[in-house]
């Protein structure tokens, strides 16, 4: 499916974003080894948190949506492990790299015989970062070289004490699904900060969690073997999601939006930040602080101009770059990306894909190997744009396209369902002609 969007528009209107997909795949996972009955408001409609419910549900968990909530009944650390099969269960991970990992460490610490599959490019992304690891603390698993399928045979999982060797809050979580099955207590440490949601959902399920902070970073500390709490929760707007409303706000003259119970997360709203030194007119409002901080964002029109980002704000804004690179097409002076190579091993390679969008428009970028340089202010021509399938490509494009001169056409934009399926026709909702 192509998608084309005429240029010189503005935005302008109160929204909503779907709930957070990040917190949504934790939501299902924690309240299927909950004890009792969860509710979960607002989930997230993405394509890639269905493929963590059709997970949950191929090995026996009851999960029912409905128009309102989702309610899922937790069968309880001792009572998931009860579901292991006789021959290993086949899970279509689908596109979904949240969903493989985490329930890599979910089945390996449970000892459910499992193979898991995705995609053509989820079967491209590095699962050794989390396979080979398990394997050290007694998982019993192989892989493809690193890649998917991975099968999850057994084994006999000890406590571990584990310092991650790169920042991922995916990588992290599996670790801490994985301790959830282990008598005793493992340790599991992050020397950069990454998304602290599933550290936040387990102190509302009365999880035995502790964080220490030491020299070498953070520190979580997980007891096994405590049964957990249902949960009752409602998952806030996607600040992911609602990064391409603020930046197509900002860039697009007479823009003016609010969006309304957005997750506030300091883990995952830095990208806000970035924008107000970048110049941006953005003003929050916070109304909810647990167990997730959230409020209401108004943006405006904003004259940028460049900035540099690396370092720690990567792995806390990782997600946003393309949506921040797309803005930075339009601020005044240079502004440079570096430290972000996790970015080539996503759905796309998101560097080169970056690159090739703001040049099919008329953009000066440099490539580096580990990010971007975007060093003049454009103007420009509607086009033919590339979404390489995926979804944060697909919607970065239009806020450029917004701002063009004449008509751009974004091929494949169906991908955009892996996270937002609403994202276009709410982008129509609030355009109007300048």
């Amino acid at each position: 499916m192509d998608r084309i969007i005429e240029g010189k528009r503005s935005i302008r209107g109160e929204i909503t974003v779907p709930g957070d997909k990040s917190i949504s795949h934790r939501a299902v996972i924690f309240a299927s080894i909950a004890q009792g009955t969860s509710t979960i408001g607002g989930l997230s409609s993405s394509r890639d948190v269905r493929s963590t419910i059709q997970a949950m549900l191929k090995v026996g968990v009851s999960i029912d949506q409905r128009e309102e909530n989702t309610v899922v009944e937790g069968k309880g650390i001792t009572g998931f492990e009860q579901l292991r099969a006789a021959e290993p269960i086949e899970i279509d991970c689908e596109n979904s790299g949240t969903t493989a990992r985490l329930l890599t460490g979910l089945f390996g610490g449970a000892g459910i015989p499992a193979r898991l599959i995705g995609d053509e490019s989820l079967m491209k992304r590095p699962m050794g970062r989390v396979v080979d690891p398990l394997g050290r603390i007694g998982v019993r698993l192989t892989s493809n070289n690193g890649y998917l399928p991975v099968e999850i045979l057994g084994g006999a999982p000890a406590p571990f004490d584990y310092t991650l060797p790169v920042a991922s809050a995916q990588v992290k979580t599996a670790f801490i699904l994985a301790a959830l099955f282990i008598a005793g207590s493992s340790v599991i440490t992050e020397t950069m900060q990454t998304r602290d949601h599933t550290e936040r959902m387990l102190v509302l399920m009365d999880g035995d969690i502790r964080t220490r902070t030491t020299l070498q970073g953070k520190s979580i500390i997980i007891t096994g073997r405590r049964e957990l709490s249902p949960l009752s929760l409602r998952v806030p707007g996607d600040i992911s999601s609602a990064v391409f409303f603020i930046a197509a706000a900002l860039v697009s003259p007479s823009s003016d939006i609010m969006i309304r119970n957005v997750l506030l997360n300091p883990t995952r709203s830095h990208i806000i930040e970035v924008f107000q030194r970048m110049g941006g007119d953005i003003q929050v409002e916070r109304v909810d602080e647990f167990p997730e901080p959230c409020g209401h964002i108004r943006v405006r029109s904003s004259n940028l101009r460049g900035t540099r980002v690396g370092g720690v704000e990567i792995p806390i804004m990782i997600d946003e770059i393309p949506a921040l690179a797309a803005a930075a097409c339009f601020a005044k002076g240079e502004t440079v990306i570096q430290g972000a190579s996790e970015l080539r091993v996503k759905e796309s390679d998101r560097i080169a894909g970056v690159v090739d969008m703001v040049r099919r428009f008329g953009g000066r970028v440099e490539e580096l190997e580990d990010g971007l340089v975007i060093s003049k202010k454009m103007k420009p021509t509607g086009t033919e744009v590339e979404s390489f399938g995926d979804h944060r490509l697909a919607m970065a494009a239009s806020i450029i396209a917004l701002n063009a001169r004449g008509r751009t056409t974004i091929k494949g934009t169906e991908c955009v369902d892996i996270s937002f399926p609403e994202y276009f026709d709410l982008l129509d909702a609030i355009t109007t002609v300048r």
